[in-house]
């Protein structure tokens, strides 16, 4: 992001510079009254290869300096289990989550049953089906309802 504002201070001014280079100062200003929408023109054409080949120069500029003073924190928060406010949630997906998001908002045992079939196989049993589903409730995920169905919170 810093990058992007950087090059985009960058192309703007090249934009003004042009503006009065060919017009003056006070022709430029007087330019951009009559055609406010001038310099958003002018910012297009300014998009050039050697502008994104500065940006790219100033990214990685900023990423080297970013990972020599602060490699060991930004490591350390990626590893950490809740990075980015992700708190419980796990980074292996498996097939129950598959099945997890295959099932409707809410749905009853025996829909959970047909897609664990579905996913894993012939040889699953109404057992581990009912484990799936108290781990999902334990991991609030799923609540159940009166009428003996599941619902996704």
């Amino acid at each position: 992001m810093t990058t992007q504002r950087m090059v985009c201070c960058l192309m703007l001014c090249k934009v003004c510079e042009q503006l009065i280079q060919k017009h003056g100062l006070n022709g430029a200003e007087t330019q951009l009254k009559q055609n406010p929408n001038l310099w958003k023109e002018m910012l297009l054409k300014a998009q050039t290869p050697q502008m994104l080949s500065t940006y790219e120069v100033i990214a990685d500029s900023l990423m080297d300096n970013a990972l020599y003073f602060f490699r060991h924190r930004i490591e350390n928060a990626f590893n950490s289990r809740d990075y980015a406010g992700k708190v419980n949630q796990r980074k292996r997906i498996g097939k129950n989550d598959t099945i997890f998001q295959r099932l409707d908002h809410q749905f009853s045992f025996e829909q959970a049953m047909q897609q664990s079939v579905a996913i894993k196989g012939a040889d699953v049993t109404r057992n581990s089906v009912h484990q799936m589903l108290k781990n999902w409730k334990l991991q609030r995920l799923i609540e159940q309802t009166k009428d003996g169905k599941y619902r996704k919170l």
